[in-house]
């Protein structure tokens, strides 16, 4: 049977629009980065007309492409994301680099190692990454080969391979010192390579393409070969250190979380470690709660499932009462209004509630969430134990008994103790009270998503046009819907909203959102041009949404918004500025177009090239603007 080439034109075919479409910006922005680094090596050709290569990540892994008639290609990858990761945009780069600069791209045999890796993965998805990843066929391959080793031969192989992969070498060293039962060497020597490892902070700089991430996979196979020896106590002493470093690690990083997400992959050998631990069960759920309650950049998630898994309940009751004992020492910060120390008790009161709930110990939650209450502010908690509980007179007198305690040193929490009061008369069906309780949260703060709430219930009992109407005079005039004639709605029984306030009316971005949301282009427009103007002429929020809505009733004002959108975003002389504006050129342009103006959109452009000619990057992004392939040169 004739083997397929490669998708040529297909590939050749794609634009940036395509590969930003498939993937987001954000994974594209980082396969060129992995592509520029030199990280695609072995790249082939399929019998299916895709591409295959190997990309180094954190790990080396295998990713496969393909592309499909509508110029979207899909991918699939070895890496824990699987599937139309930036590893198969790397990948596609990889591809039109090579054949634009006329280099041979060999064709993959059927029996290669990377296919049958991919093949597992599609299979056992959701499996652990080790044995997803693992092929049968080569461990097969492997063993046929060994077995006819002489023992001389093997010592030889090993030693060879091990002065190719240092890292090889130490842990066959490490596994001899483990074995003998000398764990002090391996110890201290892995105490150094994490404090190591973690002076540096992580980064990446998009603009040239470079960067680093601390690489932390030599340290987690460490922890599993002394987990393996059954030195779990030497583990959980060192992952504490691990997870002290890492997190100032993390704090220090500026590489989108890659760092985070390198230490967080060590976290599941810690946790076997404290499972397998001499502590306590009790110490062992005690030490997890203190790491997670130090977690501040999501690393430790893996202790927290640990605590979700099933214990005794005399260990759970015995953690609560350790954790109450903490909790009366534990300052609160009613009088001085710190929300950071009252977030901290809040977390721990928390982990008792869970412990109390696991032990059988319910009948003490609610008591502990009032004595919380007023020392926290955290009503809502309380709130909601009592509704699920079917205490709705009880809870009602705790939302009102809530507000009047925060609306004036914390109104994010009263606001909420409102919306769950709304969601109770929702649960009643009281629609007139719930559109009231919507009308008076738009008053204190207008947003199209209370407008749009308020419209849903009002609807309900028929009365929305009067209810509109007077909610658009509010935002014109600041008259108070309530105080308006034939108001239809009743009084809340809520504290009443503050209408002291320094408002300015009309408030005009309100009546913009509302119009636009209402399809209403010449009230959008209207309501546009008494926006008072911003100083220096520069970006006013929600131009792009503006220009949108205009576009078929004043084509020419879309324009002109978008035009400025993008250039004030040029003069920022930032990768990702040009990358914005690139994306509201693209929607001048295509009402240009649609206006039969493409000569003055040409001659726009073209004007734009001439000032920035320096800018070498934006000039890359506006080639992209017409829509051609990313190859560009023709074969």
């Amino acid at each position: 049977m004739p083997r397929r080439r490669v998708n040529d034109n297909l590939f050749k075919e794609l634009t940036w629009d395509d590969l930003n479409e498939w993937a987001g910006s954000r994974i594209v922005s980082r396969g060129k980065n992995y592509q520029r680094q030199g990280r695609v090596s072995e790249l082939a050709t399929t019998d299916g007309g895709g591409l295959i290569a190997w990309v180094e990540g954190s790990e080396r892994y295998a990713t496969k492409v393909d592309v499909d008639r509508d110029r979207l290609p899909e991918s699939i990858c070895t890496c824990p994301y699987e599937y139309d990761c930036k590893h198969g945009v790397a990948v596609i780069l990889e591809y039109l680099e090579r054949v634009e600069d006329n280099k041979r791209i060999p064709r993959a045999r059927m029996d290669d190692e990377r296919l049958q890796l991919l093949e597992n993965a599609d299979k056992d998805d959701g499996a652990d990454d080790e044995d997803s990843f693992r092929s049968e066929a080569i461990e097969g391959d492997i063993h046929a080969f060994l077995e006819d080793k002489t023992r001389a031969q093997l010592i030889e192989l090993i030693l060879e391979l091990a002065e190719h992969y240092p890292e090889m070498g130490q842990g066959l060293a490490d596994r001899r010192q483990v074995i003998s039962g000398n764990t002090k060497s391996v110890v201290t020597r892995l105490r150094r390579d994490i404090r190591k490892i973690s002076e540096d902070p992580g980064w990446q700089d998009n603009w040239h393409g470079n960067g680093y991430t601390p690489d932390y996979s030599a340290i987690r196979n460490k922890f599993e070969t002394l987990l393996a020896a059954g030195c779990a106590d030497e583990v959980l002493i060192l992952g504490e250190e691990l997870i002290t470093v890492g997190t100032r690690q993390v704090e220090e990083s500026h590489d989108e979380g890659e760092t985070a997400m390198e230490i967080a992959t060590c976290m599941p050998v810690i946790v076997k470690a404290l499972d397998q631990s001499s502590l306590a069960l009790t110490d062992k759920l005690a030490w997890a709660v203190d790491v997670v309650l130090k977690d501040e950049f999501d690393l430790l998630d893996a202790f927290a499932e640990y605590l979700m898994r099933q214990h005794k309940k005399q260990d759970w009751s015995l953690l609560a009462d350790q954790l109450l004992d903490r909790l009366k020492v534990s300052q609160s910060a009613t009088a001085s209004g710190t929300f950071d120390r009252n977030y901290d008790r809040d977390c721990l009161s928390n982990w008792i509630i869970h412990a109390l709930e696991q032990s059988g110990r319910t009948d003490e939650i609610i008591p502990l969430c009032e004595v919380e209450a007023h020392k926290t502010g955290s009503y809502l908690r309380l709130v909601e134990r009592l509704t699920a509980d079917q205490r709705i007179g009880d809870a009602e007198r705790w939302i009102q008994k809530g507000i009047g305690a925060t609306k004036e040193k914390w109104p994010g929490i009263a606001a909420s103790l409102r919306k769950k009061l709304c969601e109770i008369r929702v649960a009643q069906e009281n629609w007139p009270m719930v559109a009231a309780i919507h009308a008076e949260e738009f008053v204190r703060l207008p947003s199209l998503q209370i407008y749009t709430d308020c419209r849903k219930a009002t609807r309900k009992v028929k009365a929305w046009p009067k209810v509109r109407g007077c909610l658009l005079v509010y935002l014109e005039s600041g008259m108070p819907p309530w105080k308006q004639k034939g108001w239809p709605l009743p009084e809340t029984g809520l504290d009443a909203p503050d209408l002291e306030r320094k408002n300015r009316f009309p408030m005009v971005d309100d009546l913009i959102d509302i119009a636009v949301f209402e399809k209403k282009p010449d009230q959008v427009l209207h309501w546009y041009d008494q926006r008072p103007k911003q100083r220096y002429d520069l970006y006013e929020p929600g131009e792009d949404e503006i220009a949108a809505a205009i576009q078929d009733h004043a084509p020419e004002r879309a324009i002109a918004m978008w035009k400025k959108l993008a250039e004030n975003l040029i003069d920022q002389v930032k990768p990702r500025a040009y990358e914005a504006a690139a994306g509201y050129l693209r929607k001048a342009g295509k009402v240009m177009v649609q206006q039969k103006s493409e000569e003055e959109w040409d001659r726009y452009l073209q004007g734009i090239r001439e000032k920035h000619a320096r800018k070498r990057r934006l000039m890359q992004i506006l080639d992209n603007l017409d829509g051609k392939p990313i190859l560009k040169k023709r074969l």
